[in-house]
């Protein structure tokens, strides 16, 4: 499963660069746009918005399912509950 969450990542990311690589093909041939809406217009006139959508999406999926499998998530839980212990066991002991 950490696997998965590696390739769902790194296709996001190729597949995002390969949008922005579109996008200044796309503009070095066109003139007139103006800077405030460029990757929009650029967007739309190659009609890439889905695959733009699509790689942002894979690559926050990737790194969720990295981070959901890496144990890291069980770790910081447990070590709450340890220290939230150790707190009442000497408010406890206070009282």
């Amino acid at each position: 499963m950490r696997n998965t969450g590696l390739v769902l990542f790194i296709s996001g990311t190729i597949l995002f660069g390969m949008m922005h690589l579109a996008i200044a093909l796309f503009l070095s041939n066109s003139a007139g746009i103006a800077p405030p809406g460029l990757i929009t217009a650029a967007l739309d006139g190659i009609a890439g918005w889905i695959p733009y959508i699509l790689s942002i999406i894979l690559m926050v999926l990737g790194i969720i399912l990295v981070i959901v499998n890496s144990g890291w998530w069980q770790k910081q839980k447990k070590e709450i509950k340890e220290k939230n212990k150790e707190f009442s066991e000497e408010q406890n002991k206070r009282t």
